[in-house]
């Protein structure tokens, strides 16, 4: 069994759904012994059942709410969803957003997904992108985005009465509208229980409503007792009736202005946060130094999760954030994303053991990390040390300054970049706006704003004793020769060696990275022989192969990282109007993506991408030096 942090937030890797095709082609869930959707027209019933009983086209033209939200018991084969966003695409105004949030005991792998999902032709262009961005079977959310974050889906794997307390927290008055779905009451009587009646009351607005195919006595009563108004329609096909209804409750809430919302920071954290707030319509004022001058800079970064052999919240979190990063770079920035997969390479006994309690843990699902024997290693690229490994097969590289670049320029009109010399104080308003001291003597202010400015992070919030270290790393690029050249994925040791790029004119390598914990803060960027010499020693030393020997550093690069105490980010909020992401470490290119939508997800008020026990582990209130 799994060592759990909160037995509410994470239970082990969920078990994927066991399916049986019938002679129609309908999937068949051997668990409940019932049909995904309708043997004659399954997306005739999605459409009539959930579509047009909770009027859908109509209430988009009439929301008073830049975002619509929708939630769904079940998410099965994707079906609702996918006709959902297909009607809104169709019919939604321009300016309006789409928020799908799906729970599933039993997520589908992908093959039977694909095959399920092959009945219905017309969805094929929404079915493939579902398909290409469908997460890895672990307990939790799993945020994914389609049309340039216009169409959002929270998918929450594992039980629904497990990960209703991790969700509602932060979703009460959310949901416009809910999709009660799921095997029926009489195969799956567990799901249909009051708590989830409850919640689904809890966390809709005024006037929310729901839309279910069944007509059950039991159902009818438990949403009634929950609040909703519920009455009974023509049900699809040959069933007799379904049920609909609408919730009466008084909430108050009230939009947010169009403000600007001014971030400082030039790296990943910054360019995150910058698209997330200007796909939502939101204006950002970045103040910058540079452009991934600090520790996005690097020619190559590897992108993958950090697992424990426990689900801890670092592991937990880094699910999460690792899913949804590949899937936000294969969409947005698909010519920068390399999906080369990444191993890591059991060079010592401490390291080996370490690994085989990762894979024998139970916890990760064989698309998020796998072992491999020592033989399978070799098989993998010839030239790897016969070692056992871990492999994780969709994870990949990025050329951060190049994807940072290009997702500021995905940000369009509404981002204005300007360059500043170093910001060295912030002080809160009498207006209660933000004032921002920069060293050339200049000031700026801010109504909102975000401190995403990675290793200069203590310095400016140091009212607040915010406490995180600044490690130096240096990293060397090599020439590649006609072997390394031929290297397919990225490479994990005691270091890291990436596949060759082609960098001005010359394929090279990244090896890296030192981490000094001691470094002199005036002189942390000049290169240091020693370090270049401790990259190419710990690759010689950890994969001892021939063709490490001669290769040749032709650049060094030094920069800082920022980190925290417990590795996990700092993300959140100090006051109202004023965010901090930072702290990500070296693995921020895995992490900024999550935290960014989780930042603006909480400024907003919308329904948010991780479980509630870890959304309290990221606070950077814990950071303060009081609370260590």
């Amino acid at each position: 069994m799994s060592h759990q942090f909160n037995k509410r937030s994470i239970s082990e890797q969920p078990a994927t759904a066991t399916v049986t095709f019938n002679h129609l082609g309908v999937p068949v869930s051997t668990e409940f012994d019932d049909i995904y959707f309708n043997n004659e027209n399954g997306l005739a019933e999605s459409r009539y059942v959930f579509l047009q009983h909770n009027d859908l086209p109509t209430r988009w033209q009439t929301s008073l709410h830049s975002t619509f939200t929708v939630a769904e018991t079940g998410f099965g084969t994707g079906l609702n969803f996918l006709a959902c966003w297909q009607l809104f695409q169709q019919t939604a105004p321009a300016n309006q957003r789409l928020h799908f949030i799906s729970f599933e005991k039993y997520p589908l792998v992908k093959a039977d997904l694909e095959r399920a999902l092959s009945a219905f032709p017309e969805l094929a262009a929404f079915a493939q992108a579902l398909l290409d961005a469908y997460p890895a079977a672990q307990t939790g959310c799993h945020r994914l985005q389609f049309d340039n974050n216009r169409v959002i889906i929270d998918l929450w794997f594992g039980d629904i009465h497990e990960q209703l307390p991790n969700w509602l927290p932060n979703a009460e008055n959310s949901v416009d509208a809910w999709f009660l779905d799921g095997f029926a009451p009489d195969k799956n009587p567990q799901m249909w229980q009051a708590n989830v009646y409850q919640a689904m009351a809890k966390s809709c607005r005024p006037s929310g409503t729901f839309a279910t195919f069944t007509a059950a006595g039991a159902v009818r009563r438990g949403l009634q007792e929950a609040g909703f108004a519920v009455t009974k329609a023509k049900g699809f096909g040959r069933k007799r009736e379904m049920l609909r209804g609408l919730i009466h409750k008084e909430t108050t809430i009230t939009p947010r202005p169009p403000e600007t919302v001014t971030i400082v920071g030039g790296g990943i954290a910054a360019a995150c946060l910058a698209w997330s707030f200007t796909q939502r319509g939101y204006p950002v004022h970045l103040l910058t130094q540079g452009i991934a001058d600090g520790a996005s800079g690097n020619a190559q970064g590897a992108v993958y999760p950090l697992l424990h052999a426990e689900l801890s919240p670092l592991s937990q979190f880094y699910v999460s954030a690792f899913d949804h990063a590949r899937q936000f770079y294969q969409s947005n920035c698909p010519n920068l994303w390399h999906a080369t997969g990444v191993i890591q390479l059991a060079f010592n006994a401490i390291r080996e053991q370490r690994q085989q309690k990762i894979a024998d843990s139970g916890c990760y699902a064989p698309d998020l990390v796998r072992s491999l024997t020592a033989a399978e290693t070799q098989q993998v690229w010839e030239y790897l040390p016969a070692l056992p490994a871990l492999f994780y097969p969709n994870s990949g590289w990025v050329p951060p300054q190049r994807l940072v670049q290009q997702i500021l320029q995905n940000c369009g009109a509404r981002l204005a970049i300007t360059e500043v010399s170093e910001i060295t104080e912030l002080q809160q308003t009498a207006s209660n706006t933000w004032r921002l001291d920069a060293s050339s003597g200049k000031r700026y202010e801010a109504s909102t704003l975000i401190v995403a400015a990675g290793a200069n992070t203590s310095t400016l919030l140091a009212q607040w004793q915010i406490e995180t270290q600044n490690v130096r790393g240096q990293v060397t690029q090599v020439a590649a020769t006609e072997v390394s050249a031929s290297c397919p994925m990225v490479v994990c040791y005691k270091g890291y060696f990436t596949p060759a790029e082609n960098h001005n004119g010359e394929l090279t390598h990244c090896v890296g990275a030192t981490y000094n914990r001691e470094f002199k803060q005036e002189s942390y960027q000049n290169i240091e022989p020693a370090d270049t010499e401790e990259n190419l020693l710990t690759l010689q030393d950890n994969l001892a192969q021939a063709w490490t020997l001669p290769l040749n550093a032709v650049n060094n690069r030094a920069s800082l990282r920022n980190t925290t105490r417990d590795h996990l980010p700092a993300c959140g909020w100090l006051t109202d109007n004023l965010g901090v992401v930072s702290g990500l470490g070296s693995r921020g290119f895995t992490s900024a993506p999550l935290c960014a939508e989780l930042l603006v997800s909480q400024w907003l008020g919308e329904p948010q991408p991780l479980a509630d026990a870890l959304i309290k582990r990221l606070v950077p209130q814990r950071l303060q030096v009081d609370s260590a």
